[in-house]
């Protein structure tokens, strides 16, 4: 049995700080892929060959990324401090994360680059899986879709408002630009820390001694089969949304667009992240009303799969414009219940951060295998049905969204009799 110090944060002040932690520590990331980063490098190697070793340097940052997803739980979990494990990631996260983000800004070299690069992922990870973690540990278990929405919302609000800032400092240099989101990141991974409640898990230290090695990282799909089935049906529809991705050679590839018109579509299209944030709320208030996540996680997850067969066999742009939004708005409505879920069977509050970290690795792991078999995918889908291959291109990416619905039904639902109990044996 888990013998812990018991301290609950007050229901509104840990949505805050959960809010804060993920907003501020994913937005960083996200801003360097949407052309920090690729500036640095042009600054490195020059513009004539920064193509080349851009994709060189993200594509090894993405397999450290996936590394370092599925042990940064283990490491979070095994953190035994009076503070508390999730309070000490914050800090610590905010603090390797500013002096990382510090060092990419100035990096002399490729190599410099990709170390300072995944460092930054490794160390803003830990602030949002931290953050992440407090929810099955602190929260009851009828209010993990509305938690779930007010969190996963956080994210692109705060991209957007990075997105806001770096446009208003468009003419400062990017030196200017990266201090400033790593005070931005400092200031709220902070008052995260400061406004949560932690819990120390005393008796932690027994039960590693059973949980160590191989067998022991990944939860028993004998003894909680609901985990392995919540981590089938991620990894589909995730598969699903990496495709999206692809979007911008489509347009080029189906319906002949220029730059210009492309971005003029982008700029169209912009809104479907307030959308994609607003339908996780509704659907996350929505599931812990009627006690019901299935249905949510099912019928988001048709939706999206709809909206692709509806791209692949699409002669308007129009039709795609739409269909994006009608996406978007599955996918957030799916994120946001899909994370209750996972919250409510987690096998065990303990190793909570392990458990996530494995389910978050599966964003990372469907993005880097898409890209590696899209131009494939896309070749065989000429020679089967001709034009631009496209067709079977988002067929696949479909029949990955119906299957992600269907992997669902095995887990047992939030007020089934069997989930009296958890997983551990804990009344919920």
């Amino acid at each position: 049995m888990e013998k812990t110090m018991m301290n609950k944060t007050p229901f509104v002040r840990l949505i805050v700080a959960a809010m804060l932690g993920v907003g501020t520590s994913i937005a960083p990331l996200v801003l360097l892929g949407f052309g920090l980063s690729t500036f640095i490098v042009i600054r490195i190697v020059g513009q004539e060959h920064a193509t080349a070793a851009f994709a060189t340097a993200t594509g090894i940052s993405g397999i450290a990324v996936v590394i370092f997803g599925l042990f940064s739980g283990v490491i979070a979990d095994k953190t035994k401090l009076k503070m508390g494990r999730r309070r000490f990631w914050m800090i610590a996260g905010s603090v390797g994360g500013a002096l990382s983000m510090l060092a990419l800004t100035f990096a002399s070299s490729i190599p410099v680059f990709v170390i300072t690069l995944c460092l930054t992922n490794f160390f803003y990870g830990m602030v949002s899986l931290s953050c992440y973690a407090v929810v099955p540990e602190q929260v009851e278990p009828e209010k993990f879709g509305r938690v779930s929405g007010l969190i996963g919302a956080s994210a692109p609000a705060f991209v957007m408002t990075g997105q806001m800032i770096m446009g208003a400092f468009a003419k400062s240099t990017l030196e200017e630009k990266m201090i400033t989101i790593i005070i931005v990141q400092l200031i709220g991974g902070f008052i995260a820390a400061l406004l949560i409640k932690d819990n120390y898990f005393a008796g932690a230290a027994k039960s590693e001694k059973k949980s160590t090695g191989i067998r022991g990282f990944y939860p028993s799909f004998k003894k909680y089969p609901s985990y392995t089935w919540a981590l089938l049906t991620k990894l589909l529809i995730n598969f699903s949304n990496a495709g999206m991705n692809m979007l911008t050679l489509f347009y080029i590839a189906r319906f002949h667009l220029a730059e210009a018109k492309i971005f003029q579509i982008m700029a169209l299209t912009a809104p479907t992240i307030a959308l994609m944030v607003a339908s996780g709320i509704l659907g996350g208030f929505l599931s812990d009303k009627v006690k019901k996540q299935k249905p949510f996680v099912m019928g988001a997850a048709v939706i999206t799969g709809i909206c692709l067969i509806a791209f692949a066999f699409s002669t308007s742009i129009t039709w795609v414009i739409i269909g994006n939004f009608i996406f978007n708005f599955g996918f957030g409505m799916y994120g946001a219940v899909d994370n209750a879920l996972v919250n409510r069977i987690l096998p065990s509050k303990e190793n909570a951060a392990k458990d996530i970290s494995i389910m978050n690795t599966t964003t990372n792991l469907a993005s880097t295998l898409v890209n590696f078999a899209a131009p494939a995918l896309i070749a065989l889908g000429v020679k089967l049905f001709g034009g631009d291959g496209y067709t079977l291109f988002f067929l696949v990416l479909a029949v990955f969204s119906i299957l992600s619905a269907v992997v669902v039904l095995p887990i047992p639902e939030m007020d089934s009799k069997s989930e009296v109990k958890n997983d551990i044996g804990e009344a919920v």
